[in-house]
């Protein structure tokens, strides 16, 4: 469990450096009544990235860690290309 919460760490540092870093916008979302977790990252009105996690609490441990490193492993690009715009356009 100490690695799931490493990499919800991770995606919330990412959607906050997203948020006062750039101008896309970012949410993260834990669903207690819906047993879900959900990550959106928008530019303007434009869906860039989205990801549900049904039945969250319910997972198999394993499982959960492929599925949220997945999410880190997305998060980061989006930060990555945003950096490389940046450094483009200095």
């Amino acid at each position: 469990m100490d690695a799931n919460l490493s990499l919800f760490n991770q995606i919330n540092s990412l959607c906050y450096w997203l948020l006062t870093e750039s101008n896309y916008k970012s949410s993260v979302i834990l669903d207690a009544d819906k047993d879900s977790y959900f990550v959106r990252v928008k530019k303007g009105n434009q869906s860039l990235y989205a990801y549900q996690i049904p039945q969250f609490s319910k997972k198999n441990p394993r499982f959960l860690n492929f599925e949220l490193t997945a999410v880190v492993n997305s998060l980061l690009l989006i930060k990555d290309t945003v950096m490389q715009r940046r450094y483009e356009s200095a």
